[in-house]
């Protein structure tokens, strides 16, 4: 009985297979950028994305989010910050110590998609409309870095997004920018007293996750920031917090310790635009009023300076 034998390329093919076979792994290696993404359409520099330490998906996003209402939300106190967002008539209260765990929640509020998110690298609160053309995303947490502040990723296209600013960095969606959606950061009485009809976030993982430790805390108060930024001020500590307003392509910044040296209220106007802005020192938190036209964001100093160099810095006048 003869055994029987593989078949074998003949000698004079198989420099050429090798080549070949070679040539296909070159391409994928080249495609699968970090935690296996890949890095097609890029906008920015290859070497501007880099690994953050957790692997993909290794921070969990919020996909199916519960709320509650206020009064039967025993994880809240009228102190604790939340996010608040308000569209059509229907308003949600997401608990920051809750979202800097999972930093994204897929959500529908009144009908519209949307991503709420928290970079606690960067100290942004954002919320982003998931509806891009005919098309719903749901996002998640990629484990990388840009300029100093964590990317999203689409599960749709994988495509990479800064969850600063909205905008595609990578993959078939690059160039593409979400919509910004209005977000208010402030203690839960604030919010219900705008919104008594809020509903609360729920504990996604309340049996894994012990949410009333936050493992930032050491980071808040250090001048380290440990990745690499396109753009710096040393004139402020790096953490400082800013409330961020844009106008088309103009930028201000209002920080905390020029408001709380100035009085810690007032009021300015920006590209014609009116600005009240109530500082708390204590509560490391800012009220304010502005037209929906004007686009206002919070983040730390660094974050700010690094995606808008050219901003301006509020100063009293003399």
């Amino acid at each position: 009985m003869r055994a029987e034998v593989a078949e074998v390329a003949p000698r004079s093919r198989r420099p050429a297979l090798l080549l070949a076979v070679a040539a296909l792994l070159a391409v994928a290696a080249s495609a699968s950028g970090p935690n296996g993404f890949s890095l097609e359409k890029l906008v920015v520099e290859a070497d501007q994305i880099i690994a953050g330490g957790p692997p993909r998906d290794g921070i969990r996003s919020v996909d199916q989010p519960g709320f509650a209402p206020p009064d039967q939300a025993s994880w809240v106190t009228p102190q604790t910050a939340v996010l608040g967002v308000a569209i059509g008539g229907e308003a949600r209260a997401y608990p920051v110590h809750l979202v800097e765990r999972h930093q994204v929640v897929n959500d529908v509020v009144s009908g519209v998609a949307v991503a709420v998110t928290y970079d606690p690298l960067a100290g942004a609160p954002r919320v982003f409309r998931r509806k891009l053309g005919d098309r719903t995303l749901t996002f998640g947490v990629s484990g990388l870095i840009y300029n100093a502040s964590f990317l999203l990723y689409d599960r749709e296209t994988e495509s990479l997004w800064s969850g600063f600013d909205g905008r595609a960095l990578a993959g078939p969606l690059a160039g593409e920018k979400l919509e910004w959606v209005a977000v208010r950061q402030e203690e839960m009485s604030a919010w219900l007293q705008r919104h008594g009809d809020t509903r609360v976030l729920e504990r996604p993982e309340p049996k894994k996750i012990d949410y009333r430790y936050s493992p930032y805390e050491s980071y808040w108060v250090s001048e380290k920031v440990p990745f690499p930024v396109q753009a710096a001020d040393p004139s402020f500590h790096p953490k400082e917090l800013v409330l961020g307003v844009t106008v088309g392509e103009h930028h201000r910044a209002y920080l905390g310790s020029i408001l709380t040296a100035a009085g810690g209220k007032i009021e300015d106007t920006f590209q014609g635009h009116p600005i009240r802005i109530d500082y708390s020192t204590e509560l490391a938190r800012f009220l304010w009023e502005a037209p929906a036209t004007v686009e206002v964001d919070e983040a730390y100093w660094f974050a700010w300076k690094a995606f808008h160099p050219d901003t301006e810095v509020w100063r009293p006048k003399p």
